[in-house]
């Protein structure tokens, strides 16, 4: 019989820095949202509408740490860079999805953000019947994310993986309003 060796992993690690060059617009699903969209799925009739509060419901919208500082999702930077890898520019996705990995610092899925305070922006959105509503978002005009990567340097290079981050936030992006949208 034949006996196999693998080779270890080449694990290495970089530390990137990401910087915004639009505004990041997030909107997080709210647990009054989340709530209301169970109660309506099990057939119990959900309340009237209460008035709007753009502060509470732009607060309700943003993403923080578990530490309480303004942050991404973990997943979302993680799937931007997915989405940018094609196999007609020589890395595909699913080489991506398995050699790179962002580390959780916090073990909460949010980074934390280097970033101005947001300001709430006021967007006219379109629900399900074609009405219009009024949605309130924070907007962080300026931020910046840190990135710790662990990748697997026998399928990726640190090149391949800064060239990824740029077409990632160039045609892809994270939040609301990004490109690929």
């Amino acid at each position: 019989m034949a006996t196999v060796q693998l080779k270890p992993i080449d694990q290495k690690e970089m530390e990137i820095m990401i910087q915004g060059v639009t505004p990041l617009i997030q909107h997080k699903w709210s647990e009054k949202a989340l709530r209301e969209m169970r109660e309506k799925q099990s057939g119990r009739k959900t309340k009237t509408r209460e008035p709007k509060n753009p502060q509470k419901e732009a607060e309700a919208a943003t993403y923080f740490t578990k530490d309480g500082r303004y942050g991404v999702p973990l997943l979302a930077i993680k799937a931007a860079i997915i989405g940018a890898a094609h196999k007609d520019i020589g890395i595909e996705k699913t080489l991506v999805r398995k050699s790179l990995f962002i580390k959780d610092e916090l073990g909460d899925g949010i980074l934390p953000m280097d970033c101005d305070e947001p300001v709430i922006r006021e967007d006219c959105v379109r629900v399900g019947s074609g009405s219009a509503d009024l949605r309130y978002r924070p907007q962080f005009n300026r931020w910046a994310v840190k990135l710790r990567i662990v990748f697997d340097a026998e399928n990726l290079r640190p090149d391949d993986i800064v060239n990824l981050i740029n077409r990632a936030g160039f045609g892809v992006g994270i939040g609301e309003w990004r490109p690929e949208k």
